[in-house]
Protein backbone atom coordinates (compact mmCIF):
# COMPACT_ATOMS: atom_id res chain seq x y z
CA UNK A 1 0.00 0.00 0.00
CA UNK A 2 1.36 3.29 -0.73
CA UNK A 3 1.75 6.43 1.66
CA UNK A 4 0.56 9.45 1.03
CA UNK A 5 2.35 12.32 2.84
CA UNK A 6 0.36 15.05 4.56
CA UNK A 7 1.29 17.52 2.62
CA UNK A 8 0.39 15.55 -0.75
CA UNK A 9 -2.80 14.74 0.69
CA UNK A 10 -3.61 18.89 1.57
CA UNK A 11 -2.30 19.81 -1.56
CA UNK A 12 -4.56 17.62 -3.25
CA UNK A 13 -7.57 18.53 -0.84
CA UNK A 14 -6.13 22.74 -1.98
CA UNK A 15 -6.46 21.57 -5.65
CA UNK A 16 -9.86 20.29 -5.70
CA UNK A 17 -11.19 23.86 -3.63
CA UNK A 18 -9.96 25.42 -6.40
CA UNK A 19 -11.39 23.70 -9.24
CA UNK A 20 -14.59 24.38 -7.24
CA UNK A 21 -13.97 28.24 -6.32
CA UNK A 22 -13.10 28.44 -10.12
CA UNK A 23 -16.29 26.92 -11.52
CA UNK A 24 -18.47 29.15 -8.52
CA UNK A 25 -16.80 32.21 -10.07
CA UNK A 26 -17.32 31.21 -13.62
CA UNK A 27 -21.28 30.86 -13.36
CA UNK A 28 -21.43 33.60 -10.90
CA UNK A 29 -22.23 36.53 -12.94
CA UNK A 30 -20.65 39.96 -10.87
CA UNK A 31 -20.98 43.32 -11.22
CA UNK A 32 -18.25 45.80 -11.31
CA UNK A 33 -17.54 47.74 -7.89
CA UNK A 34 -15.12 50.59 -8.01
CA UNK A 35 -13.49 49.27 -4.75
CA UNK A 36 -12.99 45.90 -6.82
CA UNK A 37 -9.62 47.84 -7.82
CA UNK A 38 -8.60 48.21 -4.03
CA UNK A 39 -9.51 44.42 -3.61
CA UNK A 40 -7.38 43.04 -6.61
CA UNK A 41 -4.20 45.15 -5.91
CA UNK A 42 -5.02 43.54 -1.91
CA UNK A 43 -5.23 40.17 -3.36
CA UNK A 44 -2.25 40.57 -5.73
CA UNK A 45 -0.26 41.43 -2.57
CA UNK A 46 -1.72 38.05 -0.75
CA UNK A 47 -1.41 36.19 -4.14
CA UNK A 48 2.74 37.12 -3.88
CA UNK A 49 2.53 36.08 -0.04
CA UNK A 50 0.61 32.57 -1.39
CA UNK A 51 2.71 31.50 -4.13
CA UNK A 52 5.72 32.62 -1.66
CA UNK A 53 4.28 30.22 0.60
CA UNK A 54 3.71 27.59 -1.76
CA UNK A 55 6.94 28.01 -2.95
CA UNK A 56 8.25 27.35 0.52
CA UNK A 57 6.44 24.87 1.03
CA UNK A 58 7.42 22.54 -1.82
CA UNK A 59 10.99 23.29 -1.08
CA UNK A 60 10.62 21.64 2.18
CA UNK A 61 9.01 18.96 0.72
CA UNK A 62 11.68 18.81 -1.85
CA UNK A 63 14.19 18.92 1.12
CA UNK A 64 12.62 15.97 3.35
CA UNK A 65 11.92 13.69 0.65
CA UNK A 66 14.53 14.98 -1.70
CA UNK A 67 15.54 11.06 -3.71
CA UNK A 68 12.80 9.08 -1.66
CA UNK A 69 9.65 7.86 -1.85
CA UNK A 70 7.62 11.57 -1.77
CA UNK A 71 8.58 12.60 -5.41
CA UNK A 72 4.76 12.43 -6.75
CA UNK A 73 4.26 14.93 -4.33
CA UNK A 74 6.40 17.58 -6.02
CA UNK A 75 4.99 16.61 -9.19
CA UNK A 76 0.87 17.67 -7.31
CA UNK A 77 2.69 20.53 -6.28
CA UNK A 78 3.56 22.20 -9.33
CA UNK A 79 0.53 21.58 -10.94
CA UNK A 80 -1.12 23.03 -7.98
CA UNK A 81 0.82 26.26 -7.85
CA UNK A 82 0.04 26.32 -12.56
CA UNK A 83 -3.69 25.82 -11.74
CA UNK A 84 -3.82 28.33 -8.91
CA UNK A 85 -1.85 30.80 -10.98
CA UNK A 86 -4.16 30.51 -13.73
CA UNK A 87 -7.39 30.63 -11.80
CA UNK A 88 -5.78 34.01 -10.68
CA UNK A 89 -4.95 35.26 -14.76
CA UNK A 90 -8.30 33.51 -15.48
CA UNK A 91 -10.34 35.67 -12.34
CA UNK A 92 -8.66 38.66 -13.54
CA UNK A 93 -9.42 38.47 -17.10
CA UNK A 94 -12.99 38.03 -16.03
CA UNK A 95 -13.04 40.73 -13.93
CA UNK A 96 -12.12 43.01 -16.95
CA UNK A 97 -14.67 41.65 -19.18
CA UNK A 98 -17.38 42.11 -16.55
CA UNK A 99 -16.02 45.85 -16.26
CA UNK A 100 -15.85 46.21 -20.30
CA UNK A 101 -18.75 44.66 -20.90
CA UNK A 102 -20.56 47.03 -18.06
CA UNK A 103 -19.15 49.58 -19.65
CA UNK A 104 -20.13 48.88 -23.06
CA UNK A 105 -23.83 48.19 -21.84
CA UNK A 106 -23.61 51.93 -20.41
CA UNK A 107 -22.12 53.09 -23.28
CA UNK A 108 -24.89 51.83 -25.68
CA UNK A 109 -28.10 52.64 -23.13
CA UNK A 110 -26.37 56.16 -23.16
CA UNK A 111 -26.47 56.19 -26.79
CA UNK A 112 -29.83 55.34 -27.19
CA UNK A 113 -30.68 57.82 -24.41
CA UNK A 114 -29.16 60.89 -26.43
CA UNK A 115 -30.37 59.30 -30.04
CA UNK A 116 -34.13 59.73 -27.81
CA UNK A 117 -32.77 63.40 -26.96
CA UNK A 118 -31.61 64.28 -30.26
CA UNK A 119 -34.76 63.01 -31.74
CA UNK A 120 -36.99 65.07 -29.69
CA UNK A 121 -35.00 67.98 -29.78
CA UNK A 122 -34.92 67.60 -33.71
CA UNK A 123 -38.89 67.55 -33.51
CA UNK A 124 -38.45 70.48 -31.25
CA UNK A 125 -36.23 72.41 -34.00
CA UNK A 126 -38.44 71.75 -36.80
CA UNK A 127 -41.10 72.89 -34.66
CA UNK A 128 -39.59 75.71 -34.10
CA UNK A 129 -38.21 76.72 -37.50
CA UNK A 130 -42.00 76.02 -38.96
CA UNK A 131 -43.31 78.34 -35.68
CA UNK A 132 -40.72 80.97 -36.97
CA UNK A 133 -41.12 80.82 -40.93
CA UNK A 134 -45.04 80.99 -40.08
CA UNK A 135 -44.59 84.19 -38.10
CA UNK A 136 -42.62 86.00 -41.14
CA UNK A 137 -44.73 84.77 -43.15
CA UNK A 138 -47.62 86.60 -41.20
CA UNK A 139 -45.48 89.64 -40.45
CA UNK A 140 -45.23 90.28 -44.30
CA UNK A 141 -49.31 89.93 -44.42
CA UNK A 142 -49.63 92.51 -42.18
CA UNK A 143 -46.76 94.76 -43.95
CA UNK A 144 -48.67 94.49 -47.20
CA UNK A 145 -52.09 94.95 -45.53
CA UNK A 146 -50.75 97.89 -43.76
CA UNK A 147 -49.50 99.38 -47.27
CA UNK A 148 -52.92 98.65 -48.85
CA UNK A 149 -54.67 100.29 -45.85
CA UNK A 150 -52.37 103.66 -45.89
CA UNK A 151 -52.94 103.31 -49.69
CA UNK A 152 -56.57 103.62 -48.82
CA UNK A 153 -57.10 105.77 -46.57
CA UNK A 154 -54.76 108.23 -48.57
CA UNK A 155 -56.90 107.94 -51.82
CA UNK A 156 -59.97 108.30 -49.70
CA UNK A 157 -58.41 111.62 -47.72
CA UNK A 158 -57.65 112.64 -51.39
CA UNK A 159 -61.50 112.31 -51.96
CA UNK A 160 -62.86 113.58 -49.55
CA UNK A 161 -59.90 116.77 -49.50
CA UNK A 162 -61.29 117.91 -53.14
CA UNK A 163 -65.13 116.61 -51.97
CA UNK A 164 -64.65 119.52 -49.46
CA UNK A 165 -63.17 122.00 -51.62
CA UNK A 166 -65.64 122.01 -54.09
CA UNK A 167 -68.16 122.07 -50.99
CA UNK A 168 -66.19 125.09 -49.36
CA UNK A 169 -66.18 126.46 -52.92
CA UNK A 170 -69.39 126.51 -53.24
CA UNK A 171 -70.43 127.76 -49.80
CA UNK A 172 -68.35 130.31 -50.11
CA UNK A 173 -70.08 131.67 -53.73
CA UNK A 174 -73.35 131.18 -51.61
CA UNK A 175 -71.50 133.06 -49.03
CA UNK A 176 -70.98 135.61 -51.50
CA UNK A 177 -73.91 136.39 -52.92
CA UNK A 178 -75.59 136.07 -49.30
CA UNK A 179 -73.39 139.02 -48.73
CA UNK A 180 -74.53 140.84 -51.72
CA UNK A 181 -77.89 140.49 -51.35
CA UNK A 182 -77.61 141.50 -47.63
CA UNK A 183 -75.78 144.51 -49.10
CA UNK A 184 -78.23 145.36 -51.32
CA UNK A 185 -81.01 145.13 -48.70
CA UNK A 186 -79.17 147.22 -46.44
CA UNK A 187 -78.91 149.92 -49.19
CA UNK A 188 -82.16 149.43 -49.81
CA UNK A 189 -83.25 149.79 -46.15
CA UNK A 190 -81.31 152.89 -45.76
CA UNK A 191 -82.51 154.52 -48.59
CA UNK A 192 -86.39 153.60 -47.01
CA UNK A 193 -85.00 154.91 -44.05
CA UNK A 194 -83.84 157.84 -45.76
CA UNK A 195 -87.03 158.42 -47.91
CA UNK A 196 -89.91 157.94 -44.51
CA UNK A 197 -87.32 160.95 -42.86
CA UNK A 198 -87.95 162.92 -45.62
CA UNK A 199 -91.63 162.16 -45.77
CA UNK A 200 -92.07 162.85 -41.97
CA UNK A 201 -89.93 165.96 -42.86
CA UNK A 202 -92.25 166.87 -45.70
CA UNK A 203 -95.28 166.12 -43.89
CA UNK A 204 -94.48 167.87 -40.62
CA UNK A 205 -93.27 170.89 -43.12
CA UNK A 206 -97.14 170.54 -44.73
CA UNK A 207 -98.58 170.73 -41.49
CA UNK A 208 -96.77 173.78 -41.01
CA UNK A 209 -97.96 175.22 -44.15
CA UNK A 210 -101.08 174.34 -44.75
CA UNK A 211 -101.04 176.15 -48.60
CA UNK A 212 -98.94 173.75 -50.28
CA UNK A 213 -100.21 169.98 -48.55
CA UNK A 214 -102.39 169.54 -52.00
CA UNK A 215 -99.29 169.80 -53.66
CA UNK A 216 -97.00 167.65 -51.77
CA UNK A 217 -99.16 164.98 -50.47
CA UNK A 218 -99.79 163.31 -54.20
CA UNK A 219 -96.03 163.51 -54.99
CA UNK A 220 -95.36 162.11 -51.31
CA UNK A 221 -97.42 159.12 -52.12
CA UNK A 222 -96.79 158.38 -55.51
CA UNK A 223 -92.93 157.99 -54.04
CA UNK A 224 -93.74 155.76 -50.84
CA UNK A 225 -96.10 153.57 -53.70
CA UNK A 226 -93.02 153.32 -55.72
CA UNK A 227 -90.55 152.00 -52.44
CA UNK A 228 -93.51 149.24 -51.75
CA UNK A 229 -93.24 147.99 -55.14
CA UNK A 230 -89.46 148.17 -55.41
CA UNK A 231 -88.68 145.82 -52.23
CA UNK A 232 -91.73 143.59 -53.23
CA UNK A 233 -89.74 143.03 -56.29
CA UNK A 234 -86.43 142.78 -54.35
CA UNK A 235 -87.99 140.19 -51.67
CA UNK A 236 -89.88 138.16 -54.81
CA UNK A 237 -86.21 137.77 -56.39
CA UNK A 238 -84.30 136.64 -52.73
CA UNK A 239 -87.35 133.73 -52.56
CA UNK A 240 -85.76 132.81 -56.22
CA UNK A 241 -82.44 132.82 -55.45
Amino acid sequence: MVQVSPCARFAMLAHQVVNVVSRACYFTPKTHNPRDDIKNSRGSARDNTTEFDWGACAEEDDGEHDGGPGSDDEDVLTSLGASYRAWRVYHREKKAHDYTKSRLVESIRRETTLAKQMARLGGSVDRIERTLMRQEDLEATVVILEKKYDAVVTRQAADNDVELDLKREQLLSELASINLEKNRLTEELRKAKKTAVLIMNRQYVQLETPSSVPQLLPRAARRQKYEIKKRSYSDIAIIRD
